[in-house]
């Protein structure tokens, strides 16, 4: 298969690229790419991909051969707010959240969030995240990374969330509205999932009185706060986004 890397920086055709050290050493070490190998390069900026190739090896030198335009991005642009969840959880849920078309995911801190889920991400944790979304794009033939923001406080929560619906699903729920009926939500919506343990009740009810949510519920039995928001991801592209 041709590699498929993302280039955070703009391109032209007839450029050359002279990589990092950290680059030279996956594409000769670990692709083990010799000279004339093609290559896909999207930058996240130009709603398409670049073909390239390696020209030399000692160092490693790349030229941008053509521009070709795709459309790969969901129109309709889903918010994540994932209840922080252990570390594993975490990057699952980020990783196939990317590859399920979503446009940001915002952590929440959570009263019930794991006692080692870690609140505040350190640098080196965020950094982990953020590589782990750019793999997931690269992967899935995506051509821009989503953001991914350091976790939040309920406080802070309403801090620039976009415009459109907000859903939030809660195993408490007894809500009579399924999914599907809902109306088409437009260009836009916000969904939200508790963390293990789930969300209290007054976090709901700080939800739906001061931020907007709607509460959902996603059926009779329980799913586990990495399977859940990612359901509902699946669900809102197949209904309203472009799995359909």
């Amino acid at each position: 298969m041709i590699p498929r890397l993302y280039w955070p920086h703009p391109l032209q055709v007839g450029q050359r690229l002279d990589p990092d050290a950290e680059w030279q050493r996956y594409l000769l070490r670990t692709l083990r790419l010799g000279p004339g190998a093609p290559m896909i390069l999207f930058t996240g900026l130009d709603g398409g991909e670049w073909q390239a190739a390696l020209v030399s090896q000692s160092p490693a030198q790349m030229e941008v051969l053509a521009f070709l335009p795709c459309h790969r991005e969901s129109p309709l642009a889903i918010t994540l707010v994932q209840g922080v969840a252990k570390p594993d959880a975490m990057e699952l849920v980020i990783q196939k959240g990317v590859e399920l078309g979503v446009a940001r995911i915002i952590p929440l801190l959570c009263r019930r969030s794991a006692s080692n889920a870690g609140g505040q991400l350190t640098a080196n944790r965020q950094r982990r995240l953020h590589r782990i979304a750019i793999e997931a794009a690269e992967q899935s033939g995506r051509i821009r990374i989503p953001e991914i923001l350091e976790p939040l406080p309920w406080s802070r929560l309403g801090e620039g969330l976009p415009s459109g619906p907000r859903w939030l699903f809660w195993e408490q729920s007894r809500a009579s509205s399924a999914l599907h009926r809902l109306p088409h939500p437009g260009e836009s919506v916000t969904v939200l999932v508790g963390p293990e343990g789930g969300l209290e009740p007054q976090e709901e009810a700080f939800a739906r009185e001061h931020l907007g949510f709607a509460t959902l519920g996603l059926g009779p039995r329980i799913l586990r706060t990495e399977t859940a928001g990612l359901v509902v991801v699946a669900a809102c592209q197949l209904f309203w986004g472009d799995m359909g």
